[in-house]
């Protein structure tokens, strides 16, 4: 039942052998480690992380869009510069959708200044927009 003496230590050899095989191929040389830091440091030097680059296209795209919208109103509702001049210089709260157009001008302002210019990492700039 037990296998022959010779059977387990060529087992054993093999086995350290395998180990020592492993063990050279998981070590790393001093030039390769240093390679391998500078790969990270330079991602650290990457100017914007892709998730931030696309919040903030995101946040332009919404600024075009409500811009768009408020033009297409502007249009509609008889001509861009007479309605223009109803909307802005003669504003009333209840017909004008200059307001909106403001919030999106200013939202789009905080939140292209925390997250592109400042690089913060908190969500309260988008709690205040």
């Amino acid at each position: 039942m037990n296998p022959p003496r010779e059977d387990m230590e060529s087992a054993l050899t093999a086995s350290q052998s395998s180990h020592a095989s492993l063990r050279d191929l998981h070590s790393i040389s001093p030039a390769h480690l240093m390679a391998r830091i500078e790969h990270y440091e330079g991602r650290e030097k990457k100017g914007i992380s892709d998730v931030r680059r696309t919040f903030c296209l995101f946040v332009t795209f919404d600024l075009l869009f409500v811009t768009l919208l408020w033009i297409i109103e502007l249009n509609v509702n008889g001509g861009i510069e007479n309605t223009l001049e109803k909307e802005v210089v003669r504003y009333d709260y209840y017909s004008s959708y200059f307001d909106i157009f403001l919030l999106a001008v200013f939202r789009f302002k905080v939140l292209i200044l925390a997250y592109a210019v400042c690089r913060l990492r908190h969500w309260w700039a988008i709690a205040v927009s």
